[in-house]
């Protein structure tokens, strides 16, 4: 029970005068038949009122944080008492606070090392608590920081500025990028038997200055303007799953007469990150998005790889992916050969395969059946391993038609992709031993993950804030949100209040 000081009693006073003005209202509310909307609005609003009353009283009873006019640190040194205490500012999702408390340091002037009461909360270094900040990226990791800024007033019933919501972004931004580096891995009993490595890439809009930082890297961005393309990866198991040529073709054209194997296996642990490019600096050219990302990849696959598990890369055919990917994977992949017989295959997605096979047959056919026919007829002997047959018969059929220009243009893409692309496509093999084939996992999180945030209309991003962005939305793809947040307090504790021993005895408070 909290008794004492008169200031702490009167903040408990408030909070039970509140909580009785609650249950008259909720009396109130059954009289007059209030509509369950109202009353719902009216109660969110007192109960608000209610956690600042809670949470102004929770930090008065903390004391002023004085623990003697000197403490001495682990390490011998001393610290003294600031002369009086001071103002500490903090928002959490009650509102706006102020608490006082004495701080220490080495001498005047000198850096404040120790907050006591800071300490034992484990307060974070910025205004925000770290729930707030928490809540205040569940609105704007999707939304525009405008609409999450109005999300929160709506919720919470508090303004905040789109500069302030920016800045927590880029904070946690930061600890994201720390906390994806060393990112818990699954239980090994939930892995699966097959360890996939994918990646894609995607153009953001920057602004112009920040555009003009990085050469266009990549061959997909064709008339890139200012958008630069982040590369996002992603490493997770799956157990294999056997399928024939023929239930794929099926499954592509939606014949429901051809059955489908039971019990497709789920993805597991699908951990993700995606990676600007790196400007240019003085002692070094700037560095292409691929890189990081893949660098990345390399220490997250070396975690979470098992004896005997083969590595299965499967991509699109973006040559410089596959380029990145060997120089990056060059190391580690010599030294499974050295150590054990692994298993590493390269594998195109089948679905790039598919789109290639409809550009031709656009080109060929004019009536929408003739076409269904070619595709389907291609990709079932591509499925085969006949993958060198359908050129050679593609080929032929550019000649005897005799196809000029933008026609001829687009068969050669079409049969030039195939045949470059050719030793990644043993499909029968794949198959057989019941690899995946198609990279929809990375597909579907590129629009996802920077897409869908990072492409909402007139946004123009800097290098700084798009990779905030992307760090933080990588964790919440990686499904690893909670985790996180229970780390970056952990985090903070350590970097924040070192000397946080200095106040387990501390008596202070009012309680």
């Amino acid at each position: 029970m909290i008794v004492a000081s008169s200031s702490v009693a009167g903040k408990t006073d408030r909070l039970l005068n509140l909580a009785q003005n609650l249950s008259a209202f909720v009396r109130q509310c059954v009289q007059q038949g209030t509509s369950f909307d109202d009353f719902e609005r009216g109660t969110l609003g007192q109960i608000l009122q209610m956690g600042s009353a809670a949470a102004e009283l929770f930090l008065l009873a903390q004391g002023n944080g004085d623990l003697g006019e000197t403490v001495t640190t682990e390490n011998g040194a001393i610290l003294e008492r600031s002369d009086t205490p001071l103002s500490r500012p903090l928002r959490s999702i009650f509102g706006e606070h102020r608490f006082h408390s004495f701080v220490y340091s080495q001498g005047p002037n000198q850096k404040i090392e120790l907050r006591p009461i800071d300490a034992r909360l484990n307060l974070p270094e910025g205004k925000a608590s770290y729930l707030f900040e928490e809540f205040s990226q569940l609105f704007c990791v999707e939304k525009a920081f405008g609409v999450g800024a109005e999300q929160l007033q709506a919720v919470f019933q508090q303004t905040v500025s789109v500069n302030a919501l920016e800045h927590i972004n880029r904070t946690m931004g930061t600890q994201a990028e720390l906390f994806l580096e060393q990112m818990p891995k699954p239980l090994a009993k939930t892995e699966g038997e097959l360890l996939i490595i994918t990646a894609d890439g995607k153009g953001v809009p920057l602004v112009r200055a920040e555009a003009q930082q990085v050469p266009v890297f990549e061959e997909k961005l064709e008339r890139p303007g200012n958008r630069r393309m982040a590369t996002l990866g992603c490493v997770y198991t799956v157990d294999s799953y056997v399928r024939t040529p023929e239930q794929i073709v099926a499954a592509l054209f939606r014949d429901e007469k051809v059955q489908q194997p039971d019990d497709r296996p789920e993805p597991v642990g699908k951990h993700y990150r995606g990676c600007f490019a790196e400007p240019a600096q003085p002692d070094q050219p700037a560095i292409p998005s691929a890189y990081g990302t893949f660098a990345w990849i390399v220490q997250e696959a070396r975690t979470r790889h098992r004896a005997g598990q083969p590595v299965i890369r499967l991509m699109d055919g973006q040559l410089s992916l596959w380029e990145t990917a060997d120089v990056c994977m060059e190391e580690w992949i010599a030294e499974l050969h050295e150590t054990e017989a692994c298993l590493v295959v390269d594998i195109l997605d089948i679905l790039h395969v598919s789109s290639y096979l409809w550009r031709a047959a656009k080109v060929l056919y004019g009536a929408k059946e003739h076409r269904e026919a070619f595709v389907q007829d291609r990709m079932l002997r591509i499925l085969q391993g006949d993958v060198r047959g359908v050129v050679t018969g593609m080929r032929r059929m550019t000649s005897q038609r005799d196809l000029k220009g933008k026609d001829l243009k687009e068969m050669n893409t079409a049969c030039n992709y195939l045949e470059k692309n050719a030793e990644r496509m043993r499909y029968d093999e794949y198959l057989r031993a019941g690899y995946p084939i198609a990279s929809g996992v990375i597909e579907g999180a590129c629009r996802h993950v920077i897409k869908d945030r990072m492409e909402q209309g007139g946004m123009r991003w800097t290098l700084r804030g798009a990779q905030a962005m992307l760090n933080v939305r990588s964790v919440c793809a990686s499904s690893e949100w909670k985790i996180f947040h229970q780390w970056r307090q952990a985090e903070g504790a350590k970097r924040l209040h070192q000397h946080r021993a200095l106040v387990a005895n501390y008596q202070g408070f009012t309680a």
